[in-house]
């Protein structure tokens, strides 16, 4: 079915507010050229398979506006700007990622409490936009398109929480397997960490443990869980390599630098780059890290395929695939 003239407009009008908004870098003209090839909605989504990638990012005045957390909806675009899964288009002066916790599979936040509690604390500070998984990546009932967008999302949120500003505010404890890991990443790779307050010390507390005794163990002591087993594989996966640089004592910007090019190039195998403590080399599909020669592992990444218009995941790499090195130096 051909979207509509009024779905081709909104989503015209879309991509050239959001390359208006994008700061003056040199991958600008390329991704511009991109994003303008994309005649609709549909078309940018199944486009996510190709290399680069996009996130929608609500604009300020729409996350202050609402009562209630709204769901991503391709009927509402001119709440959005896209902005580029690439380096240097979300800061942390300009970007907020919400952690929360989900209430309801059908909605996250059905009484609209905690979305107060970040409208209160955010709307006093300068910033642009916002992330929320809910109002920012197609959530169920996804058509095929949403459901690549989505693996796409999964595959590159982590750059977000890396890089744009940390807000949340939890309930009681609970052992969910996401909230661990967002909060591993945010406090992994900053120099500063997260603020303790009560709300955020236990995790805070097991991700120490986990740089410790290791990923799995305390996972299983603590009993963390996710609705989604394929959630499980790519967390403990991401989870594992984080505490594995943070053991192996490389810097924090060689992590960051390393955790970003794993996003930006989310399609390369194997990945070549130079740290303060000396050339890394990583496989990600196979599970090792070699720093000077040293070989370390870890659970290997699970690989989205798409092939026959749908996403597969391969949980082992395919020998007789062909996977990009990229050098890093």
């Amino acid at each position: 079915m051909e979207p509509s003239s009024d779905a081709t407009s909104a989503w015209k009008l879309l991509v050239r507010h959001s390359i208006e908004a994008w700061k003056p870098l040199p991958l600008n003209t390329l991704l511009k050229g991109i994003l303008e090839k994309c005649n609709s909605l549909d078309e940018f989504l199944e486009g996510q398979t190709l290399g680069f990638a996009f996130w929608f990012f609500q604009k300020r005045e729409a996350f202050l506006r609402q009562d209630a957390m709204t769901k991503w909806s391709r009927d509402r675009l001119d709440d959005y700007v896209l902005l580029p899964a690439a380096n240097g288009y979300v800061s942390r002066a300009t970007c907020f990622f919400v952690s929360h916790f989900w209430h309801s599979k059908d909605d996250p936040d059905p009484e609209g409490k905690y979305l107060r509690l970040h409208q209160e604390s955010l709307g006093p500070q300068s910033w642009d936009y916002i992330w929320v998984d809910w109002t920012c990546t197609p959530q169920s009932p996804r058509t095929p398109a949403e459901d690549i967008y989505f693996a796409s999302t999964l595959q590159t949120m982590s750059a977000i929480i890396r890089n744009a500003g940390f807000a949340w505010f939890y309930p009681p404890f609970e052992p969910r397997l996401w909230i661990l890991y967002e909060v591993a990443e945010y406090a992994l790779t900053c120099d500063h960490g997260v603020d303790p307050f009560p709300d955020i010390k236990k995790y805070r507390e097991h991700v120490e443990e986990m740089l410790n005794n290791g990923v799995r163990t305390t996972l299983e002591k603590h009993r963390y869980r996710s609705t989604y087993e394929s959630d499980k594989e790519f967390l403990v996966s991401w989870l594992e390599l984080l505490m594995l640089t943070k053991n192996l004592r490389l810097d924090t910007m060689d992590i960051r630098r390393l955790f970003d090019n794993l996003t930006w190039h989310r399609l390369a195998g194997d990945l070549i780059c130079n740290t303060t403590r000396g050339t890394l080399q990583l496989y990600r599909f196979e599970g090792v890290l070699e720093l000077n020669g040293e070989r370390h592992t870890f659970t290997p990444f699970p690989n989205w395929v798409f092939g026959n218009g749908k996403l597969t995941l391969e949980s082992k790499r395919s020998h007789d695939k062909t996977f990009t090195t990229v050098n890093l130096y």
